[in-house]
């Protein structure tokens, strides 16, 4: 995780890398950092390890607890929960919008997105498939035209894709190849500019994946209790 002195946006690179490290489960969910470690680890000015940390923090991704430190933030069942109600109620209407406002290059760049998908299905790191996945909903919420829409979904970004790491860590394969078909259907939906069909595909896919979430973290809560007793 050394970052190179010799770029441009060094505060950037750091908080892309310590966001990597928590997306990729290298920093536990509650571990606390310290930012004596993180400067060793990263080899930058604890100035700057303090900025990226502040920046995760806004994301959600870290939480500051007073006069004990920062630790690398968890998601109880019932935030996950609210996050998949947001996704559930402007993706759907998203993909109505795509259908009816996006290019043609732009359904291209979705199969795109899909294929870049399908090559990270096996591969490590965890957050090379975290990163096709939310390339895919960019480009669908991009060509949705709704800035708004895309703007509120945004602010939640980082947790989601925190979700999506968390449960693509132990996802098996099949699931996975579940998951690329599903999202091909998707992807087939736009392309005959079939509204109502990628809106409830798109429905389906969130409750799908706020189930298996539900499961994943309600594991994860039982877990922690079980050390702690």
């Amino acid at each position: 995780m050394h970052i190179d002195r010799n770029t441009p946006s060094l505060r950037e690179k750091t908080t892309q890398a310590l966001r990597d490290a928590i997306l990729q489960l290298h920093f536990k969910p509650g571990q606390r950092l310290v930012e004596r470690q993180l400067c060793a680890e990263t080899g930058v000015s604890r100035t700057c390890i303090r900025e990226s940390l502040r920046l995760l923090e806004a994301e959600g991704l870290v939480d500051r607890a007073h006069n004990k430190g920062v630790f690398v933030a968890t998601i109880s069942p019932e935030e996950a929960q609210q996050i998949y109600e947001v996704r559930g109620a402007l993706e759907p209407e998203c993909a109505r919008l795509f259908v009816a406002r996006a290019s043609d290059a732009e359904i291209e760049a979705l199969g795109r997105a899909l294929t870049r998908l399908e090559k990270t299905l096996e591969r490590k790191p965890i957050s090379d498939y975290v990163d096709a996945l939310d390339a895919f909903y960019d480009v669908l919420l991009r060509g949705a035209r709704n800035e708004v829409a895309r703007s509120m979904l945004r602010t939640l970004r980082a947790r989601m894709n925190y979700l999506r790491a968390r449960t693509a860590q132990v996802a098996e394969i099949g699931r996975k190849l579940e998951t690329l078909e599903l999202l091909r259907g998707i992807h087939e939906a736009a392309a005959k500019r079939d509204a109502e069909t990628m809106a409830r595909r798109c429905r389906d896919f969130v409750r799908r994946s706020a189930d298996y979430a539900a499961a994943v973290i309600g594991d994860d809560a039982s877990e922690r209790v079980r050390a702690a007793g």
